[in-house]
């Protein structure tokens, strides 16, 4: 019951985000895998300077204190149209409590300032991005990844 609960709160956050993520032209994505108990999720959130790429675990057997050890790695592609293409790649393991609320919450987040991939104003630069979030429980090696292909119009 505790899983349908957190997963119905994570389809919540996501519903309550994607409004606000839409208005501004500006998506998510999520990616799941179940196996027997266990609930494996990635994340790509996009926001007007910044992305939210994590991931998190789920099992309604275990207690909310139990941690599993994790791996999540990262892939960030930008085209400017003029040819040149650009990739980030960052992966970090480590233990994550089970029943995260609010959703996938170990990962990154993604700066577009911090990583040159910025206006001045530090929003994106125009261009097309390509996010992608893979989560691995290491002890399973159950695998969940949510991409995200997304065109940012305009100018700096």
């Amino acid at each position: 019951m505790r899983t349908r609960t957190v997963i119905g709160a994570l389809a919540a956050a996501a519903a309550l985000a994607a409004p606000a993520a839409t208005a501004a032209n500006e998506p998510a994505a999520y990616g799941m895998a179940t196996s027997s108990t266990l609930t494996v999720v990635s994340g790509v959130v996009v926001s007007a300077k910044s992305v939210d790429l994590r991931g998190v675990w789920l099992d309604e057997t275990k207690p909310c204190t139990q941690t599993r050890k994790l791996r999540v790695s990262i892939e960030v592609f930008y085209s400017s149209g003029s040819g040149a293409t650009r990739r980030t790649k960052l992966a970090k393991k480590g233990p994550v409590a089970n029943c995260a609320e609010g959703g996938p919450n170990f990962g990154y987040t993604f700066k577009a300032a911090a990583r040159g991939y910025a206006c001045a104003s530090g929003a994106w630069r125009p261009g097309s991005y390509s996010f992608v979030t893979t989560t691995r429980d290491t002890v399973s090696g159950l695998v969940a990844s949510a991409s995200l292909n997304w065109t940012k119009k305009g100018s700096c």
